[in-house]
């Protein structure tokens, strides 16, 4: 996941400082107007270029709305409008499973060099309730590293008798590898559908264009829930569009890079 993360990131990134991985894959719940801007112009980039739009770079503003407005080779001025397909709850939850790892770093510093060499091999596989906050996650993990002191080289199993508050899981695994020990969050809720109903809202929300052709670039900023799941992406965009001031729609994963749907 960390290296899945870092490449989105290297490639919506375009100038050193533009936004951390948290503003470029939409896992912060909050952002200011400048960091939503910088988002949306480094998801556009990506897009384009697996689309194989051939986009003015120069020509790129962002009025919006709307989301932005460019020169397309082939068509001219083209306005573009970007929805976001990823539920709520969906970010918060990758936003947990990419911050586990500083937790971790945090609870384990004071871990003597003895336990860190007997445990180098291991992964703690670690699910949490699904109501715990920060606090009670960085709690949790600290119950895990002093548990990890008093356990020999080569366990495994449940670390708890009694699951410390705020764990549903924590299982000790060895591997062969040697910069251990290492975290693993599970999570047995899985991922939450993406929600195509944002489409017809942005559809419904324009009565009126900006002058120039309208397209519609609908995307999902985590995972791969087109490519993994059972959804009618091209179905669902073909019996809509062209749709009020848009000629055309497309849905887009960010992180695999496909282009699931277009229509027409």
């Amino acid at each position: 996941m960390a290296e899945l993360v870092k490449e989105v990131a290297k490639t919506i990134d375009r100038e050193e400082g533009r936004g951390s991985v948290a503003i470029a894959l939409g896992w912060s719940m909050s952002k200011s107007e400048a960091e939503k801007t910088m988002e949306e112009r480094g998801i556009f980039e990506r897009f384009a270029a697996d689309a194989g739009l051939t986009v003015v770079v120069a020509s790129i503003t962002q009025p919006d709305p709307p989301d932005i407005l460019c020169e397309i080779g082939g068509f001219g001025q083209v306005a573009f409008e970007l929805v976001q397909l990823d539920a709520r709850q969906e970010l918060a939850r990758m936003g947990d499973f990419l911050n586990i790892r500083e937790l971790w770093t945090q609870a384990t510093e004071s871990m003597t060099p003895d336990t860190r060499q007997r445990h180098r091999g291991a992964q703690i596989n670690v699910e949490f309730d699904g109501n715990i906050n920060q606090r009670g996650r960085r709690a949790a993990l600290a119950q895990i590293a002093t548990r990890l002191a008093d356990l020999p080289q080569g366990a495994e199993g449940g670390l708890f008798e009694a699951l410390p508050t705020g764990l549903a899981s924590a299982e000790l695994r060895h591997f062969t590898m040697d910069d251990g020990p290492r975290i693993n969050e599970v999570s047995a809720s899985g991922a939450a559908a993406v929600d195509l109903g944002r489409i017809d809202a942005k559809i419904a929300h324009y009565g009126e264009g900006w002058g120039v052709r309208g397209e519609l670039l609908a995307y999902a900023r985590w995972g791969m829930p087109f490519s993994d799941q059972q959804h009618d992406a091209a179905g669902y965009l073909s019996g809509r569009f062209p749709a009020g001031v848009f000629s055309r729609a497309w849905i887009y994963e960010v992180t695999s890079r496909r282009i699931i749907a277009r229509a027409p």
